[in-house]
């Protein structure tokens, strides 16, 4: 999925805050790293939000 920078920001506000919310372990949190970074480097390999719900519903339709 890739995001503007708008959403990143968002996503990036919010996972802070669970951070100091102790919502989100360490672990997690350096996961999500890795694939924020994965993203970045390698944006062609991800799909929008948009086309995957634009897939997801094309296959509902057609089941």
């Amino acid at each position: 999925m890739r995001l503007d920078d708008d959403a990143r920001r968002e996503l990036w506000v919010a996972i802070n805050s669970s951070l100091d919310a102790g919502d989100i372990c360490e672990e997690v949190a350096a996961i999500i790293d890795e694939r924020i970074v994965e993203s970045d480097a390698h944006p062609e390999a991800f799909v929008t939000l948009e086309d995957d719900h634009r897939e997801l519903r094309a296959r509902r339709a057609a089941a």
